[in-house]
């Protein structure tokens, strides 16, 4: 059947509820609790159509199908969504393998509901051989329905959760399969939705099926060692209500217990030994309100020393996720380390059920932090997806913010901002504004100077610095930590590349068609055309793209453009150089060669390479010489200095030969600093018994100053020479050097 074919609505005659089967006891029980008696008939009409298309079905235990989806819709039930969101969990499966089709859920219960069951439907299509390849396009499926609802991920959970009880009765190799992809991939997601409740639940009962002999073992050690601090816990039970009561404060201590699969992690991948992660007792301690949150820690402070630098307000300020509470350390009794939460009842649900506690107890047009954090977030998706160059990008952009730690700044005029633990001045500025990032030339931390990769701590106050000349720089993905940042730098550097390569391209066919004494501007309308017809490109932009990119060769397109005016390349034609004038040529920036280091100054050479834009060589690089002749090849363009706006340091090589003597390096170091030239790097080896030889790297501000300091250099008593190295090429064998 077509999926826009709508059944006969006679299968399911809805006009008299007599007709209907009755919902089961379990589910009705839990629905008229907070269901209205309307919202009640629609979840029976969806427990009857769930009916009909399992009617014929079976699970791997043997059991009738429908005992999945009516699992799946008491642990929403229990969550208190709302009747769309109960209703697509006990239709979840409808539109798989039955007549009923999405129009005509749509029909009965509305677009939403449709949508949602539509969304869940479609990742559970989705089977692929390779595993990485599975969960690549699982997670990108996954966020792209995520981003359209949010309840489409929370009824996935909840059927992850099911199948996950149950997993007992598949293959191993399935149970294997699904007990990593839900420690992977949906553990992760509830988290960051703040479901936490089902995410413990998810990773223990995965954890258990991976390794059911370590889940056994942990488990009798956890129960011993428990049983044991009983007397402790009470002990410091009682005495944190006593306070409480006595400061006027209602509120409920529990003793908070660590999940199994937490405690595995923490010996597995922190490295920390069971009686250690145990030896901290944790307590929660749930308050009326907000104000009672606060007099609380003031009166749990005077009971025991707080330990410094343990403390976090997630009420002031809370987790993207919604979480808030009251974190403090304190060390109790006889040196006993002990963590306490303080948190509000309604933020103890948030905490537990995340997202999925907005639906109990506020309306579609009341969203809580929790709401806003994670739509925010699933909202990003969409424009992830389109800088992404492909599904693999994509969900590693995901991933890197599906579980982190936060940190949070202001901005010059107040706003906080939460950022992954770890993040830079530059995701700050992505997470602000694309445009903001892609225009960052320096940062201020606390209103002081700082480098851009500097790593942000909670609390600072942090401002962008701005230029329309600036350009992103390659080098920002070697520290950026946020996927935003990381996917626009990557969008940005391609369309930065594309812009450049053309931008080169103009400049080789400019500098051919010069050969011939014409300029592309001369080339209009009609000529143009036929020109580009010949060539068999659709545009000038594209044909200009291909010569950047070295698609084309720029002499046998400029000889296309001489037949097109019917005239002839004159080799012997003195062309003009290119200028460099503050770092770019023609408004294409440059990049300068490692291999040869040239200086302001130098005779240069500009390279127009495939990968990298436009790179300036010396030209006495050994890179560039094969291709120097009366007129260079059209990727080797001669160029001279311009005017030099925007000043910069330069690398220069130099090896110096002197008589080997105490306190020699210290003389040449105090060359260096009289000119205020600054050495990156310095490394010596024996020439024989008397010379030893110094290879020094310097930041250099142009030619005239390093034959200043060359001079210098030469002048002191021991050195015996001293050369800059214009190449120096190494490998296991050799060493090959090139001085001026």
């Amino acid at each position: 059947m077509s999926d826009q074919a709508i059944p006969n609505t006679a299968l399911l005659d809805f006009s008299d509820k007599k007709l209907l089967d009755p919902l089961p006891e379990n589910i009705l029980q839990a629905a008229k609790s907070y269901f209205l008696p309307k919202e009640l008939d629609l979840l029976q009409q969806a427990f009857n159509i769930a009916s009909s298309a399992h009617q014929d079905q079976f699970r791997h235990d043997g059991s009738l199908y429908i005992t999945h989806p009516i699992a799946v819709t008491l642990i929403l039930l229990d969550l208190h969504l709302d009747v769309e969101t109960v209703c697509s969990g006990m239709m979840h499966d409808v539109l798989e393998d039955s007549v009923f089709k999405k129009p005509y859920i749509e029909k009965l219960f509305g677009k939403d509901t449709a949508a949602i069951i539509d969304g869940v439907s479609n990742l559970n299509k989705l089977d692929f051989d390779n595993i990485e390849d599975r969960n690549a396009n699982n997670l990108q499926k996954m966020a792209l329905a995520m981003s359209k609802d949010i309840r489409v991920i929370i009824v996935k959970l909840c059927d992850r959760l099911h199948n996950m009880q149950t997993i007992e009765f598949l293959p191993r190799e399935k149970q294997i399969r699904k007990s990593i992809e839900t420690l992977e991939l949906y553990g992760p997601i509830a988290i960051r939705i703040g479901m936490q409740d089902i995410r413990v639940e998810l990773e223990d009962l995965a954890f258990r099926c991976l390794h059911p002999m370590r889940a056994r073992m942990l488990e009798s050690a956890i129960k011993q060692a428990v049983g044991g601090r009983q007397r402790i816990i009470s002990k410091l039970r009682k005495q944190f209500k006593y306070h409480l009561k006595n400061n006027n404060i209602l509120a409920t201590v529990q003793g908070r217990q660590k999940s199994l699969y937490s405690i595995y992690s923490k010996i597995k991948h922190k490295k920390k030994p069971f009686a250690e992660i145990l030896d901290v007792f944790a307590f929660r301690v749930i308050v009326n309100s907000v104000d009672d949150a606060y007099r609380s820690l003031g009166a749990i402070h005077n009971i025991h020393k707080p330990i410094d630098r343990r403390f976090k307000d997630y009420i002031a300020i809370p987790k993207s996720n919604g979480y808030q509470a009251i974190h403090t350390s304190l060390i109790a009794l006889d040196g006993i380390p002990i963590e306490v939460q303080i948190q509000t009842k309604s933020m103890e649900n948030i905490a537990g059920n995340g997202i999925a506690a907005h639906w109990s107890y506020k309306t579609k047009d009341q969203l809580g932090s929790e709401v806003i954090g994670a739509r925010k977030w699933v909202e990003s998706f969409i424009d992830l997806n389109k800088r992404s160059l492909d599904t693999r990008e994509f969900v590693e952009a995901i991933k890197t913010d599906l579980v982190y730690d936060e940190v949070y700044v202001f901005t010059p005029k107040g706003k906080i901002v939460k950022l992954k633990s770890g993040s830079t001045p530059i995701d700050l500025a992505y997470e602000l504004h694309t445009d903001l990032g892609n225009r960052a030339i320096a940062c201020k931390v606390n209103r002081k100077f700082a480098p851009l990769n500097i790593q942000l701590e909670n609390g600072q106050s942090i401002e962008i610095i701005t230029s329309h000349e600036q350009s992103v720089s390659p080098e920002w993905l070697n520290f950026v930590v946020t996927s935003k940042a990381r996917s626009s730098i990557r969008f940005a550097l391609r369309r930065q590349k594309i812009s450049q390569s053309r931008k080169a391209g103009k400049i080789m066919l400019e500098a051919e068609l010069k050969r011939g004494g014409m300029t592309l501007s001369e080339y209009r309308g009609s000529t143009l055309a036929r020109v580009l017809e010949v060539i068999g490109v659709k545009s000038l932009i594209t044909l200009l793209s291909d010569l950047g990119s070295g698609k084309k060769t720029g002499a046998l397109v400029a000889e296309r453009f001489f037949e097109g005016h019917n005239v002839s390349s004159n080799k012997s034609l003195d062309i003009q150089a290119m200028v460099l004038t503050d770092h770019k040529i023609e408004g294409v920036a440059v990049i300068y060669a490692k291999c040869c280091m040239p200086i302001f100054g130098d005779p240069i050479t500009a390279h127009s390479d495939t990968d990298r834009g436009i790179v300036i060589h010396h030209s006495s690089c050994r890179q560039v010489a094969p291709h120097r002749s009366n007129t260079l090849s059209t990727r080797y363009l001669a160029t001279i200095w311009g005017t030099n706006k925007i000043d910069r340091h330069y690398i220069g090589h130099l090896k110096i030969h002197a008589e080997d003597r105490p306190g020699i390096l210290a003389d040449i170091a105090a060359a260096f600093s009289k000119l205020n030239i600054n050495i990156v790097n310095i490394n010596s080896r024996d020439i024989d018994a008397m010379i030893i030889e110094f290879i020094v790297e310097a930041e250099i501000l142009n030619a005239d100053s390093l034959k200043i300091l060359m001079l210098k250099l030469r002048s002191l008593r021991y050195v015996t020479s001293c050369s800059r190295i214009i190449n120096d090429n190494r490998s296991k064998n050799e060493k090959i050097n090139i001085y001026q």
